[in-house]
């Protein structure tokens, strides 16, 4: 019974590798720059019509079926501002990175956040941030608010999915 209770403390969802994460985008794309031929369009992360899950689903072949634990804010380039959010755990988390044995259901749950710059952005381990829901939401509408105001494609259809989600959010 005391170790059943030790598992159920210890669980949650953990993030994944986001060395591994940064990985497969940079796979992902070297494969399209092969595809595609060079060009400035190779330095955007994937993007399948504006849809995150259809998006992160482009990467997949790279790192598997576990990144859909993430939403994804389609239309960000590597080199874009690193206060903006490229993905998020699409649950609040205890934990700070993938390998993290030092939290526990007592640790607060936050959001956790990956920059444009994935595994060089953020105080975590191997990148990104762990953020209360109010900083959450102000970071998610900025970075809907750049993709709008440099009009990368289809900042409209980001739009309704990322405002659709935080209006399921409560603080």
């Amino acid at each position: 019974m005391l170790v059943a209770a030790f598992f159920v403390l210890r669980s949650g969802v953990r993030p994944l590798c986001h060395r591994g994460v940064d990985a497969a985008f940079a796979q992902w794309m070297l494969e399209n720059s092969r595809t595609n031929g060079p060009s400035q369009d190779n330095y955007f992360y994937p993007n399948a019509g504006g849809k995150g899950s259809n998006s992160l689903a482009m990467i997949e072949p790279f790192i598997g079926h576990d990144i859909q634990r993430y939403a994804y804010v389609p239309g960000l380039r590597c080199n874009d501002p690193k206060d903006l959010v490229l993905m998020y755990m699409k649950n609040r988390t205890h934990y700070s990175w993938h390998g993290d044995t030092g939290h526990t259901v007592f640790s607060p749950r936050r959001w956790m956040v990956v920059s444009p710059d994935i595994s060089l952005g953020g105080p975590c381990p191997e990148g990104g941030e762990l953020l209360d829901t109010p900083e959450f939401k102000k970071r998610i509408e900025r970075t809907v608010a750049f993709l709008k105001k440099h009009q990368r494609p289809y900042w409209q259809v980001v739009t309704r999915e990322q405002e659709d989600f935080l209006r399921t959010i409560e603080d």
